[in-house]
């Protein structure tokens, strides 16, 4: 494909702009026109479906669990010793032994602000681009929705949340804003919190300006008006916003209020046509990346040393139909063979020809009722609006008799404002399981509360490692050659030392 040669890929944030040009050999070929620019946005500007982002970040929540006994004792040691200090959540995330992962392996930094560069180098172009108003519009238009996303990746990550209750947003440090493609050897400092989501928020509304002038239904795995909203019903959702989140919610659920029925998957093996997510899942609405994103094997040990957590299992109601279709509990009669004791299958489904296969990342219509219930009732706890409690439920109950046969579902019905939203959240967190980073950025929102995860070094010894309340750990060390390349980054908190077990 056509290649920009400022984009190639800045150096991935991670070289120097001497070093990029002497390594650099340029092409032959210049782009032009409008299809060429979105040749690049799909190459150095979209998650590509071969590469990594943030995995990682899967060990870190409360629905993750480690599972170590006589079927995998001797491969494990090296499992747990490559993912531990993650696991662990210790103020290093790697542990300089032969086994461990690498810097580069968890360089989420570095991973979104080499595509905040195919963006940015876009955006400088496209206006000047020959071809249609319309073309160029779109991909602007997603260019713009992905800007805002990786800034949103980064901040939730590498900061405090926004509604941090010890700070005020614009106090807190968040990360530097990248809304250029040229190469420089400046010193980017990190802009506050808020000045990121202000960013961030105004990238979207400028995205929807232009995707919606011609409400173009994209392919799954290329951005819409559609998924734009849905993107800022969860950036509002997260800054206390709950009218924007709720207008946006409501756009969404305008143009895709498609539910799948789990009735439908009750003793049916998943197919290419029938995925819990996906991009031929009628309730997708954008699916990107590399499925190893949300089930990592290679070398971390995902589903043979770790899976997800029996705390998330036994967050659903016994005749809730996602705990019979998007698990697998592994029978006493195979843990000689199979050391873990539960397995999720929302990121598997049986190809015809190859056998099992594996499918990425999606953003959900799901997610927009949830956005929405939480938001009203937040409106119906701070404000005590009736009409916004029956809005919540109605939210909560046309997604839950989706997921239950119609002979047991209960509907919910209104109660005090506190237990709606427990009960919102709990259901937030039964239907958004390992997609994406929803777990791990709910639980920054919710205050930061402490969470444990067992480990087990050997058969029979079972440790357990706590995340304290509002632990520094809540928010991830930006890597260290980050800071060797930028000293004017500041540093995260870190624990002192190294966190030992309870």
């Amino acid at each position: 494909m056509k290649k920009l040669s400022v984009i190639l890929l800045a150096a991935c944030c991670m070289i120097s702009c001497k070093k990029f040009l002497e390594e650099y050999s340029p092409s032959e070929v210049t782009p032009k026109s409008a299809s060429d620019f979105g040749e690049i946005l799909v190459t150095d500007g979209y998650p590509d479906p071969l590469s990594l982002l943030s995995y990682w970040t899967v060990f870190l929540d409360d629905d993750t669990q480690c599972y170590v006994g006589v079927a995998n004792q001797v491969l494990a040691p090296e499992q747990l010793e490559n993912i531990r200090n993650v696991y662990q959540w210790q103020s290093v995330l790697t542990n300089n032994t032969p086994n461990s992962i690498t810097p580069s392996q968890i360089n989420a930094w570095g991973n979104y602000y080499k595509l905040l560069m195919g963006v940015n180098v876009v955006l400088q172009n496209i206006d000047k681009a020959t071809g249609s108003p319309d073309e160029k519009d779109q991909i602007k238009g997603e260019a713009l929705g992905l800007r805002a996303m990786y800034h949103f990746m980064l901040v939730n990550l590498y900061a405090r949340p926004y509604n941090d209750s010890l700070t005020t947003p614009d106090q807190s440090p968040g990360i530097p804003i990248r809304l250029d493609g040229n190469l420089s050897d400046a010193y980017l400092s990190r802009n506050t919190v808020k000045e990121v989501y202000q960013q961030i928020v105004s990238d979207l509304d400028s995205s929807l300006i232009l995707l919606n002038r011609k409400k173009k239904d994209n392919d799954p795995i290329r951005l819409s008006h559609t998924a734009i909203h849905l993107l800022a019903s969860r950036v509002h959702l997260y800054m206390e916003d709950w009218q924007k989140c709720i207008e946006h919610a409501d756009a969404v659920l305008k143009y895709h209020p498609q539910l799948m029925d789990y009735r439908d998957w009750v003793n049916n093996p998943p197919t290419e046509t029938n995925q819990l997510i996906g991009p031929f899942n009628p309730e997708s609405i954008w699916s990107y990346g590399n499925y190893q994103e949300q089930y990592p094997f290679l070398y971390t040990g995902y589903t043979t040393t770790f899976d997800v957590s029996w705390d998330l299992y036994n967050s659903f109601d016994d005749n809730d139909l996602r705990k019979s279709v998007a698990f697998n509990i592994i029978p006493e009669y195979l843990r000689e063979w199979i050391a873990v004791e539960i397995s999720q299958l929302k990121h598997a489904y049986m190809n015809s020809v190859t056998g099992l296969t594996m499918i990425n990342n999606s953003w959900r219509s799901s997610e927009a009722y949830l956005n929405r219930a939480e938001a009203y009732i937040q409106v119906y706890r701070t404000k005590g609006d009736g009409a916004a409690a029956t809005e919540a439920l109605k939210s909560l109950n046309t997604l839950r008799a989706k997921r239950f046969d119609p002979s047991t579902f209960q509907p919910w019905t209104v109660q005090p404002g506190n237990a709606m939203l427990d009960s919102c959240r709990k259901e937030r967190r039964r239907e958004l399981f390992r997609e994406e980073t929803h777990r791990w950025f709910d639980l920054r929102r919710y205050g930061m509360p402490e969470i444990k995860h067992n480990y087990i070094p050997e058969v029979g010894t079972t440790q357990f490692y706590t995340l304290k309340k509002r632990d520094p750990q809540y928010v991830i060390p930006i890597p260290e050659e980050a800071h060797t390349r930028n000293p004017a980054l500041s540093r995260n908190p870190a624990i002192p030392g190294i966190r030992q077990p309870d």
